[in-house]
C-alpha cells in the first residue's frame, strides 16, 4: 500500500507546524508551504531531524502562477494527495472605513497582531482576498480531480469564527472566513458525492500553547475529522472549548 500524501498550505510556527507534525506522525509524507524560503528550509530541516517524511515547497498561496508550479513539484515528488490542508490567510486587524481603533489587538496573554491602522483600501481586500478565499479555490482545484478519480480524498479549511458574525476590528478578516466558509460548503455539495470530504474548521478562540487552544490540540482535530466515519461529515467543525467563547471582545 502507498503512504499517503497530505499537502499543508500556509505553514508557520503555529498551526501550520502542529498540522504537519501530526499527519506525518499518523504516517502521511506530508508536504507543506510558505512564503519564506529562509523559513520553509529551516522547518524542514527541523522535522526530517525528528524522523519525519516531510518536504518543503516555497509559494505564495494568493498567486496562482505561484501555485501551479508548487502543486507541480508536489505531485512530482509525493504524487497525488490525499488530504488538503489549506491554512493560508493574511491575519491583520483592518476596519474599512473607520481607522483602526487601536495599534496592537491582543486577547490575554497571546502574541498580538499589528493593526492595518487606516481603514482597508480597494487593492488591500482584493489582495487580503486572494489569499485567505481565491487560494483556497486553486488548492482545491489542483487536488480535487484525482481525489475524484480515486472516489477518495479530505480537504479541510481553516475558519474561524469570525465567519458567523464580524467582530469590529476584523473586518477584513471576517469577510475572508465568511467567503471560505461559503466556499467550503459549495465544495461539500459538488464533492460529496465523490466521496471527498470537505469541512471548514471553525476555531472559536485564540490558538496559544498550554491552553484550550492549544496548537496541538486542534491539529488533533483535524486528524480526527479526516478519519470520521462518512456518516459523520459535516461541512463545519466547531472547535470550542466553551459554549459560549467567539464573541467580540473590542465590540
Amino acid at each position: 500500500m502507498s503512504v499517503p500524501s497530505t499537502v499543508v498550505i500556509g505553514m508557520g510556527p503555529g498551526l501550520g507546524q502542529a498540522l504537519v507534525k501530526k499527519f506525518a506522525r499518523e504516517g502521511h509524507r506530508v508536504a507543506f508551504v510558505g512564503r519564506r524560503a529562509e523559513a520553509i528550509a529551516r522547518y524542514e530541516h527541523e522535522l526530517r531531524s525528528e524522523g519525519l517524511d516531510v518536504a518543503g515547497f516555497v509559494g505564495d498561496a494568493g498567486k496562482p502562477k505561484d501555485m501551479d508550479r508548487v502543486h507541480a513539484s508536489i505531485r512530482e515528488q509525493h504524487g497525488d494527495a490525499d488530504v488538503l490542508l489549506y491554512n493560508a490567510a493574511i491575519i491583520e486587524p483592518a476596519r474599512f472605513v473607520t481607522p483602526s481603533r487601536m495599534d496592537e489587538v491582543k486577547y490575554g496573554t497571546a502574541d498580538g497582531w499589528r493593526s492595518h491602522g487606516e481603514a482597508a483600501s480597494f487593492d488591500y481586500v482584493v489582495d487580503a482576498f486572494r489569499t485567505n478565499v481565491a487560494g483556497a479555490l486553486h488548492a482545491a482545484q489542483a487536488v480535487a480531480p484525482r481525489m475524484i478519480e480515486r472516489g477518495r480524498g479530505t480537504i479541510l479549511l481553516t475558519g474561524g469564527v469570525l465567519a458567523f458574525g464580524p467582530w469590529i476590528e476584523w473586518g477584513v478578516t471576517s469577510l475572508g472566513k465568511a467567503a471560505l466558509r461559503s466556499l467550503g460548503h459549495s465544495l461539500e455539495k459538488e464533492l460529496s458525492p465523490a466521496g471527498i470530504q470537505v469541512s471548514t474548521v471553525a476555531i472559536h478562540g485564540t490558538m496559544q500553547a498550554r491552553t484550550p487552544y492549544d496548537h496541538d490540540l486542534i491539529a488533533d482535530a483535524y486528524w480526527n475529522l479526516h478519519v470520521q466515519p462518512r456518516e459523520q461529515w459535516s461541512p463545519d467543525f466547531h472547535f470550542r472549548a466553551d459554549a459560549a467563547d467567539g464573541g467580540d471582545p473590542d465590540a
